[in-house]
């Protein structure tokens, strides 16, 4: 005999039966009945690559899923594509792809489309032409969701994988294209310079009105000219560019790398740029603006002398009103301390001269001097450079003993005593000619 509590706990366990039973993927749904599939689709919206690049192809994926049969407000229980993996892959052709693989996970038929990114290396002399890629789409789905009412609800789903394998054409253009020849350059430290060479256009079009761009990522090394005209290049052919630039004093003497975007105007009159150009060079080390040579370091210790020094233009331009300013510290002096000249040219001497002296006091070994030089450069700049360190000699004074004053003064008593006997006629009691 059934009684009313029994009765109670298999109505409760009947409705936690109906409630709680599902399968795989979709949830208990009153009603549900949907047959279909996804239907996914690749695309490439910017075909388009240039030889001798690395660059990033996005393949757009849709899916405008194909709905069978059953109730059009389920048809998103069997159109979803769920853990979708996209590969990019190019047999027979030039183009390396770098990305092996990439996972979107779910794209429904509603939503939007999704983008797979894969990095691709495009050979350097590879022909222009249209390339076909294979795109290979894994993904799992949904083919039917139907509730089945046996007593107790069930959601019976069919569950599927599959693989579809799609093209996509890739386009290498024959756009003008650019590289960076016959380079020279001598940048150092703390000065300015220029970057000069041959830009080729390696592409198979003309390029017109062309312009290179120097915009250096470096606190160091500024571009004086940011953008510099070159001119028509038609293709296959050469024209030089020179860019000025200036490297600070706080720069390494490294090698650096910098880009050379170009833009220009095809054979349409389009603007069009090409940003892969790029270069490498040694930046050397700071350098002394002249070089300064004592003709002759010594001097004796209580003398006077001038001083010979031969000063070189050590740079690479020449420089015009150079003042030098010599520094000599007790017990080395100078009464004439500066020297002007009107203009070097590089590795131009000259020698300029001032005047140094020694007192009788100082020790005889090696004192230190300087020297410095403000010049005017080729762009009209005023500037300082770095003290010349020169070492100076005293020597033993030139008469081979301390001062002659003492001698003087001795001769100077013998004369008068000598004058006073020779008035008195007598030099200790012999009688000369004519005394008394």
């Amino acid at each position: 005999m059934v009684t009313t509590g029994s009765l109670r706990r298999w109505l409760v366990v009947g409705v936690v039966v109906a409630l709680c039973t599902t399968t795989v993927g979709v949830g208990v749904v009153a009603g549900l009945d949907a047959q279909g599939r996804p239907n996914l689709s690749p695309y490439v919206s910017d075909n388009e690559v240039t030889p001798g690049s690395e660059t990033t192809i996005d393949v757009e994926i849709n899916n405008d899923g194909t709905f069978i049969d059953g109730n059009e407000a389920d048809r998103s229980a069997v159109t979803t594509a769920r853990g979708v993996v996209v590969k990019l892959r190019a047999p027979n052709s030039p183009i390396s792809v770098n990305t092996n693989s990439v996972p979107l996970g779910e794209i429904t038929e509603a939503g939007s489309p999704k983008t797979a990114s894969f990095n691709v290396t495009v050979p350097d002399r590879v022909d222009p032409g249209a390339y076909d890629l294979r795109v290979i789409l894994d993904y799992s789905y949904t083919s039917k969701a139907q509730n089945v009412d046996s007593g107790v609800p069930i959601t019976v789903n069919q569950e599927q994988s599959d693989t579809e394998t799609e093209t996509v054409p890739i386009r290498v253009t024959d756009d003008a294209r650019f590289e960076v020849t016959e380079l020279e350059t001598e940048l150092r430290v703390g000065e300015e310079g220029e970057i000069t060479g041959e830009l080729e256009n390696i592409g198979n079009d003309d390029a017109r009105n062309a312009e290179v761009s120097f915009a250096p990522e470096s606190e160091t090394v500024v571009a004086l000219e940011s953008n510099v005209a070159v001119g028509d290049i038609p293709a296959g052919e050469s024209v030089p560019f020179s860019i000025p630039v200036e490297v600070t004093s706080d720069a390494e003497a490294v090698p650096k790398r910098f880009d050379l975007p170009v833009s220009f105007r095809d054979e349409n009159g389009i603007r069009q740029s090409d940003t892969d150009p790029e270069f490498l060079v040694d930046v050397g080390e700071q350098r002394d603006a002249f070089l300064v040579e004592p003709v002759n370091n010594s001097i004796p210790a209580g003398g006077s002398q001038p001083l010979d020094l031969r000063v070189t233009n050590n740079l690479d331009e020449p420089v015009t009103d150079i003042e030098g300013k010599l520094f000599a510290d007790d017990p080395l002096d100078s009464t004439n301390d500066e020297t002007f000249t009107e203009s070097l040219d590089p590795g131009e001497t000259t020698t300029v001269t001032v005047d140094l002296s020694a007192s009788s006091s100082a020790t005889i070994k090696n004192y230190p001097t300087s020297i410095d030089f403000r010049y005017v450069d080729s762009d009209g700049d005023s500037k300082l450079s770095d003290p010349y360190r020169m070492a100076i000699s005293v020597t033993e004074p030139e008469d081979g003993g301390g001062s002659p004053l003492p001698l003087v003064i001795g001769l100077l008593i013998v004369a008068g005593a000598v004058a006073f006997l020779w008035r008195r006629g007598t030099f200790d009691g012999i009688n000369l000619p004519g005394g008394e």
